[in-house]
């Protein structure tokens, strides 16, 4: 008989159905390694980690382990960008080229900041052809956006998401205007004093504890209509590189780990991702010219409330973003998680803020599985959050 992974860590009295839930997600639902955590009103109430962060080795999942959360770090991105935004550096409402020259080009001189958070600016994909290794260069990605037109394919209209061209926009928006590269610039304006062991790519010496990520049940299947599709549009986004390598192995490879690929390439502890997101609910209802922690809340009002609510006509995903390009629920409903925001990564990752809870959740983990009703990992564990707050 199979001995169930342990689970490490503490939970505040009254937390304890989550982590029981935790223990189901590792016991039964297909968890290989992974955290959770809660900050509420600034406490942490819920920390536990469990399972194996490398299936090679059988190395346990430890208290410091770091994991990639792919498309979530377009929700630390897009908190970066907004620091400048709060200290009046740039505009979410300026053209991107008053920022980048460069930008302007092949027509796009009124495309604005905005538009770029929120995947209205048709700019989904490269045209120019590049390789994994290509992307490891942000700076030449930004080169080639800034050269190519928009999309004029009329299935960009409204909104059209993408895994890739937002974070290099939004780099280079950063580099442009402050002088630092973006991993740079978080480590340094929002990081470090908060003490957040949080990094766009991983730090040389921090390889050994980041996870190794690996495909579960049915993961690549979900992508193959768009990984072997022979249309002109689909493959711009989503073969101009594959977001998922066949190989897994990628997510183990020390060039991989350490390069900064702004949408996909943050990783982190769930502590620490659950005290950024705690601290942006507690700024998101804090009294109108209070100080912050990160983020004003006359900004966190615009960032949050919806502004583009369309399907993306290309993957068929209904979409809600809000103005400062945080991903937001379909739909607002009743209850301590009713109104989040944040941003959702490929394979089961959830990261968001819960102002009504004045909370922040995190889950990591390290086993991809394909988005549906098959992965329950992340929604039962805020299931019982929310039921417990």
């Amino acid at each position: 008989m199979a001995v169930a992974p342990a689970v490490h860590g503490r939970v505040a009295p009254g937390y304890e159905p989550v982590r029981e839930e935790f223990a189901r997600n590792l016991r039964d639902r297909d968890d290989l390694g992974a955290a959770f955590a809660v900050f509420r009103d600034g406490d942490l109430v819920v920390d536990l980690w469990g399972g194996t962060a490398d299936a090679a080795t059988a190395a346990p999942w430890q208290r410091d382990t770091l994991q990639l959360i792919f498309s979530g770090s377009k929700g630390i991105v897009v908190t970066a960008l907004m620091v400048l935004v709060d200290r009046g550096l740039v505009g979410l409402d300026t053209p991107v080229a008053h920022y980048w020259p460069e930008f302007a080009q092949a027509g796009k001189a009124a495309v604005t900041v905005r538009e770029v958070l929120t995947f209205t600016a048709r700019l989904p994909g490269l045209r120019q052809k590049v390789t994994q290794d290509d992307i490891h260069d942000p700076e030449l990605m930004a080169k080639f956006i800034a050269a190519q037109e928009q999309e004029s394919d009329p299935r960009a209209d409204g909104i059209m998401y993408g895994p890739f061209s937002q974070g290099w926009i939004v780099a280079e928006l950063v580099r442009r205007v402050d002088g630092r590269p973006l991993d740079e610039f978080f480590a340094a304006e929002i990081a470090r004093p908060h003490d957040l062991d949080i990094h766009f790519g991983a730090r040389s010496a921090d390889l050994h504890r980041v996870a190794h990520t690996e495909y579960g049940s049915g993961f690549l299947a979900q992508f193959t209509g768009f990984f072997t599709s022979d249309d002109p549009l689909t493959q711009r986004v989503w073969q101009n590189p594959m977001p998922f390598p066949p190989d897994a192995g990628v997510w183990s490879d020390p060039r991989r780990l350490t390069s900064l690929i702004p949408a996909i390439s943050a990783l982190g502890t769930a502590r620490s991702f659950a005290r950024l997101y705690g601290m942006l609910a507690l700024d998101a209802v804090r009294p109108l010219g209070d100080a912050p922690l990160v983020l004003s809340r006359r900004l966190l009002d615009d960032a949050r409330m919806p502004r583009v609510t369309r399907t993306d006509q290309l993957i068929g995903v209904p979409m809600v973003y809000g103005g400062g390009g945080y991903r937001l629920r379909t739909e607002a409903r009743p209850g301590p998680d009713g109104i989040a925001f944040g941003h959702d990564g490929g394979g089961g990752s959830a990261n968001q803020a819960w102002p009504r809870a004045r909370a922040g959740v995190s889950y990591v983990m390290n086993r991809l599985i394909a988005l549906g009703p098959d992965d329950k990992r992340a929604g039962s564990l805020l299931k019982a959050t929310a039921a417990v707050l």
